[in-house]
């Protein structure tokens, strides 16, 4: 019987270390005297040279090759892969824009900010803008200036909620900063959506418009319109003949004004004739989660800084679960299962943790079709305990 052979396992990037043990193994096999080789051997001191050079070489060939089949291809050559063999460009990160308001509470006049002047800060995040627009804030009190903000950093860490903008970095005495609405900042398009969307990308090409067609042009920017959108789930609805899409973002359902963006853009590019399409954005079901972690001093981290890690990895395996939950076959409709907020809890610290509960929520959490769970409040204990 033939066995399938792993790529993965046959594409492994070797060390320095793995190749000298291999040659002193293949010295060994021939009957050299390895045992006798002492520091400084010339035949010794040789292996290490070679062991050297070819984990550099491995270092460059190893990603190279990989990069040749689109399930092992990663980073910067998965990219290069996408666009080169399936024409589909990476979504890069984001910077996060929005408008603030500056209020003079004091007499200073501050005439001329010009674009760059002024930096402000998330006090809850630590994430820093700078403004984009110039403008005059004239004496007060009571005297505003409305500026535009972007994020010095990309991606979703300088997000920002309405009124977390709160804070001048550059003095202004007298001056209050606010946010009326929110900035939002996209991560890099993970190795695994990249791919994905590159296989649906063959479905974009059939004229029978299948399920990948859809989900396609709705994550595809160039073909939407719009970044928010990262997730998507098309059902067939055999009653009407009616194609449902469901649309979410990394944080859960999308405004109606990026519905209306991908709606156009689906009509346009993947729907067939006598076909009609009903797109929607999915309806947020926060989950709170309250959890106790029991976990070794050797650690080394405070519990503020625990909690906040294992927040960031919840919310991002909860970005990283499809539309509708997982679905387990005969099923018609999925959940977002227990078990993965406790393996993830597990895994933010796996080599220190030795105990998780779970006691929020109870059991797995049922989702309809167009459901997508999203994190609730966090509600968490964390006991150290003194190595063994």
């Amino acid at each position: 019987m033939p066995v399938l052979l792993d790529i993965a396992t046959l594409l492994v990037q070797e060390t320095k270390e793995s190749i000298y043990s291999t040659a002193l193994g293949v010295a060994t096999a021939l009957g050299l005297p390895v045992t006798s080789w002492q520091p400084g051997d010339p035949t010794r001191s040789l292996y290490h040279v070679l062991a050297t050079k070819l984990a550099g070489l491995d270092v460059a060939v190893t990603p190279y090759i990989r990069a040749g089949f689109l399930e092992s291809a990663e980073g910067a050559w998965l990219k290069l892969r996408a666009k080169q063999s399936f024409d589909v460009v990476a979504t890069e990160a984001t910077y996060a824009s929005t408008d603030v308001v500056l209020t003079n509470g004091g007499g200073g006049d501050y005439s001329d900010i010009e674009i760059g002047d002024l930096t402000f800060k998330n006090t809850a995040t630590g994430a820093t803008y700078r403004n984009t627009t110039a403008g005059d804030l004239l004496p007060g009190p009571g005297t505003t200036l409305t500026l535009t903000v972007t994020a010095d950093e990309a991606g979703s860490d300088s997000s920002a909620g309405v009124g977390e903008i709160d804070d001048l970095v550059t003095t202004l005495l007298g001056v209050t900063v606010a946010n009326a609405a929110a900035a939002t900042g996209l991560d890099e398009e993970e190795d695994a959506a990249l791919q994905q969307r590159c296989l649906d990308k063959l479905g974009s090409l059939s004229p029978n418009g299948p399920a990948a067609a859809y989900a396609y042009v709705a994550v595809t920017p160039a073909l939407s319109g719009t970044t928010a959108v990262t997730r998507t789930r098309v059902y067939p609805d055999s009653a009407t003949g009616d194609v449902l899409v469901y649309l979410a973002g990394e944080d859960g359902a999308v405004a109606g004004g990026d519905v209306t963006l991908v709606e156009s853009g689906i009509v346009t590019w993947s729907t067939p004739l006598t076909i009609t399409p009903t797109i929607a954005s999915a309806v947020s079901v926060p989950v709170a989660v309250t959890y106790s972690l029991w976990i070794y001093e050797s650690v080394g981290e405070t519990q503020s800084v625990i909690v906040a890690a294992i927040g960031v990895a919840l919310t991002a395996m909860l970005r990283r679960r499809p539309i509708g939950g997982d679905i387990i076959p005969p099923a018609l409709t999925g959940s977002l299962y227990k078990s993965m907020i406790d393996s993830t809890i597990r895994g933010t610290y796996p080599n220190h943790t030795f105990r998780v509960t779970v006691s929020a929520p109870a059991g797995d959490t049922a989702l309809d079709n167009d459901d997508v769970a999203t994190l609730g409040t966090v509600t968490p204990t964390v006991t150290f305990v003194a190595d063994p």
